[in-house]
């Protein structure tokens, strides 16, 4: 019996160490950063004021005043959680699928499709460098 204890507790012991850290970890050298749920609300934020579902799988997130996309940046979205069908996630500046009082510089789209090329919703985590 202690031979099994020891065995499921060194189990429990390496899926901890071998799972990836959590998607909504601070990220304290970011510029912004966001955790984004499938339906468009701001689960966390970093210098985001606001993220919305605008269709099936495409998402507008609002960047605080203070972010600066003038110089090059990295952005990047990642995928949060499993889905039946791959997804691939694409981000755009100045769309129009924000919408014209959105269609600024200030405002991200992200845009989700899955295996067949089909719009989907996801959640995702959203990071400007």
């Amino acid at each position: 019996m202690k031979c099994m204890k020891r065995l499921a507790a060194l189990a429990v012991a390496a899926a901890a160490v071998l799972t990836p850290a959590t998607a909504q970890a601070d990220t304290p050298y970011a510029q912004a950063s966001a955790v984004v749920g499938a339906d468009g609300s701001l689960l966390r934020a970093k210098n985001v004021l606001r993220s919305w579902r605008a269709d099936t799988g495409d998402y507008c997130v609002v960047l605080g005043e203070n972010v600066n996309l003038e110089d090059s940046v990295a952005v990047n979205a990642t995928l949060l959680g499993s889905y039946p069908a791959a997804r691939s996630l694409s981000v755009e500046f100045k769309s129009e699928t924000c919408g014209m009082r959105h269609h600024e510089y200030t405002t991200i789209a992200v845009h989700s499709v899955n295996a067949f090329g089909r719009p989907s919703d996801v959640a995702f985590f959203l990071t400007v460098s």
